[in-house]
């Protein structure tokens, strides 16, 4: 297992380096700017987050082209249904002293982190694990689960569980204080930071790729340095010396952005491009689809 001083522990930044440009270009660098050429013909280049769309600039896309469109979620819909299984936990005004109840949900895979939770959970003195109650839900997870164990007898509750269907998150997130989002690498728009949203769930998430789009650090989450185990200890330990703060990090949740809302939106981008004709300097071009060689009259919209 790794060390402080393993390379591994390195923190992680949310800064775009550029990357580096021999002169010859390899079959990589060929092929992606290729791509590139291909994204600077289209009159949108749609990216999920701000940083992605800071990604695709600093590859080549066209500048003018890029523009950011947050995706929906499928939880909307879920929860709208089953309002019930999202109720609010005890207020910690109430009861200052009951356990903060922490969930991971996800996949076990480097990325995601759910070793650097584990790592961070053991920073941390008996003192404050002792009012932590974790839940951990992970595809694929069992290999992990050992770290957690072990941990146990110190924390205030452990429940942890290997998988899980898509229906059942709002039964998962029901009571919870903070979803923990401790990805290790640039993760573009992930789909639990929606869903625990909105679930009415406050957030503890690696200021990574398009995490911080939705969580904004001290209003409805808050924010660790990337894969820096020490800080998201810090960050643990400064909601269990002051629990209060979740229930004004809760009151600030809103949800994100329904599947409905997202078709919408695109559906509204694409009409107005085919409205104008010329939008940011990129002409809209009408084609004849491959299906009208086989009778079918019908065209599309480089958008």
């Amino acid at each position: 297992m790794p060390t402080p001083d393993d390379p591994a522990w390195k923190p992680l930044l949310n800064v775009i380096r550029p990357e580096p440009a021999p002169a010859a270009l390899n079959k990589y660098g060929q092929r992606r700017a290729a791509m590139v050429s291909m994204l600077n013909t289209c009159d949108r280049v749609l990216a999920v987050s701000r940083f992605v769309r800071e990604k695709f600039v600093s590859m080549g896309v066209d500048d003018e082209r890029a523009e950011v469109v947050t995706i929906g979620s499928r939880m909307n819909a879920i929860v709208e249904a089953n309002r019930e299984l999202c109720f609010a936990p005890e207020p910690f005004s109430e009861n200052p002293t009951r356990p903060i109840r922490l969930i991971f949900l996800g996949y076990n895979n480097h990325y995601k982190g759910l070793h650097v939770l584990a790592d961070a959970l053991e920073l941390l003195t008996p003192a404050y694990l002792r009012r932590l109650h974790v839940t951990v839900h992970a595809q694929h997870g069992r290999s992990m689960s050992w770290r957690f164990e072990r941990l146990s007898p110190r924390l205030a509750g452990l429940v942890y569980g290997e998988g899980y269907d898509y229906s059942d998150i709002p039964w998962f997130l029901g009571g919870k204080d903070l979803t923990v989002v401790p990805s290790v690498w640039w993760d573009n728009g992930p789909q639990t930071v929606f869903e625990s949203l909105t679930c009415g769930v406050p957030v503890l998430g690696a200021e990574l790729g398009g995490i911080p789009d939705s969580i904004t650090h001290g209003v409805n989450g808050l924010l660790f340095r990337g894969n820096d185990r020490f800080d998201l200890a810090r960050r643990l330990a400064e909601v269990v010396r002051e629990p209060k703060m979740l229930d004004r990090l809760r009151a600030n949740v809103r949800p994100g952005k329904s599947m409905a809302a997202h078709a919408l939106e695109i559906e509204s981008m694409y009409q107005t491009l085919r409205d104008t004709g010329r939008d940011g300097g990129a002409v809209i071009e009408t084609r004849v689809s491959p299906g009208a060689a086989r009778g079918a009259d019908r065209t599309g919209v480089n958008a």
